[in-house]
This record gives structure tokens, sequence and C-alpha cells, in this order.
């Protein structure tokens, strides 16, 4: 009997001593994750000088494709492109206020009105006739989204796949984004014709 107590105080003991081990592990294992998690958000607040001017052409790529979607969803002779255009408008107000969540974490001020280039492109757009809106405007949207995919290609391009800043998941997610919209269009403008 003596060596049955002896034996389950040993058992008990042993228990006891596994539990405390464990439980400073886990609590190790917690800081070292906290650590690496602060060290992350630390690392993500600041953007280099070349990243800091892709997301004000990337404020003002999503502008120009807002303005483009509302001359659209407004003057659109077709369903398809009113319906086309008011997805674009939705899309890129989404994107437009990523952007200014992002602005705020990096302590940027985005611009406050297009790039020359993507304001004349909508000019020239809200200038055409009924007549020749749809077919324009297909034409306009296809260019745009191809030259906001080139900006984007190239400035993702050199972003490793482990680098998963805010800034980085955000440019190439959009990217994705802006190639299917651009297959979208081109699609569309190619039914249109026929």
């Amino acid at each position: 009997m003596k060596n049955l107590w002896m034996a389950a105080t040993l058992t008990l003991g042993a228990l006891a001593f596994a539990s405390c081990s464990s439980d400073t592990q886990e609590t190790d294992t917690t800081a070292n994750v906290d650590t690496e998690l602060n060290t992350t958000a630390a690392a993500d607040t600041t953007l280099n000088e070349d990243k800091r001017e892709f997301m004000s052409k990337a404020h003002s790529i999503s502008t120009q494709q807002v303005e483009l979607g509302k001359l659209a969803a407004e003057r659109g002779v077709t369903t398809q492109v009113r319906e086309y255009g008011q997805q674009m408008v939705d899309l890129y107000s989404k994107k437009l206020e990523e952007l200014q969540d992002m602005s705020r974490q990096y302590s940027t001020t985005p611009p406050q009105q297009m790039e020359e280039d993507h304001a004349g492109r909508v000019q020239e757009l809200r200038d055409k006739n009924t007549d020749e809106f749809d077919q324009s405007y297909w034409d306009t949207v296809v260019d745009a989204h191809k030259d906001a995919l080139s900006e984007f290609e190239d400035n993702v391009k050199d972003i490793e796949e482990t680098d998963n800043t805010t800034f980085n998941l955000w440019a190439r997610n959009t990217t994705k984004e802006i190639r299917a919209q651009m297959e979208n269009a081109m699609r569309f403008r190619q039914d249109y014709k026929n």
C-alpha cells in the first residue's frame, strides 16, 4: 500500500511539473508572437518615396475610374454600359476609401485631384455626344484599365511575396482586380461591336 501511495504521489508530482512547464512554454510562445506582431506593425507604418508616389498614382487612377463610371451610369445608352459604369463607381469608391485609410495609417496626404492625363481622359468622354458615347466609353475604360494594370504591375513586380504589409497586400489584390475588370470591359466592348 505504501508503494501505491508513493507511485500515486510521484505520478501527480510529475503531472504537476509537466503542467507548469507547459504553461511556461505557452507563455513564452505567446510573448514571441506578440513581439513579432508588434515588430511587423511598427515596420508597416512608413512607406518609401516610391510607394508614396505609387499610392498617389493609385488614388488618381481610382478617382478616374469613379468619374468614368459616373458618366457611364448617367449617360450610357445601353443597360450594359450603365451597369458596368455603376460597378466601377462602387468598386473604385471602395478603393478610394481603402486608400484614405492607408493614407492615415502611413501619415500621408492623398492628392486632391486627378493627374492631368486621367482628368483629360474623363473630359474627353464627357465631351462625347449620345450617339458615340457607349462605344467611346468601352474604348476609354479599356485603355484606362490597361494603363492602370501596367502601372500596378510595374510597382508590384518588385514586392516579394512574403512582404505582407498593408499597402503591398492591397496593391497585389488590386492588380488582380484591375486585370479582371479589364478583361470584362474588353469582352463587353467586343460584344458591343458585334
